[in-house]
């Protein structure tokens, strides 16, 4: 998710998710071009698994996703 959405922060959004039982174990990386420490300390507060700074290299991410994934498949 980007932290900039058009109707709702992408902060909001990401707590919303972590806080509900229902999608809590969705693992969630936030995008942002927003690079300061607080912005990437905000993220992870909200419940982010992940932050990436604007540009960032797509073999990172894709990595990350990947980490991720297989960490939710091994707490099922």
């Amino acid at each position: 998710s980007d932290v900039m959405l058009p109707k709702i922060t992408g902060l909001a959004f990401c707590r919303m998710l972590k806080f509900d039982d229902k999608y809590k174990k969705i693992p969630i990386i936030m995008l942002s071009a927003m690079s300061q420490q607080r912005d990437r300390e905000q993220a992870i507060e909200a419940g982010a698994d992940a932050y990436f700074i604007k540009p960032f290299e797509l073999e990172l991410l894709l990595t990350k996703m990947k980490s991720l994934i297989a960490q939710t498949k091994d707490k099922n």
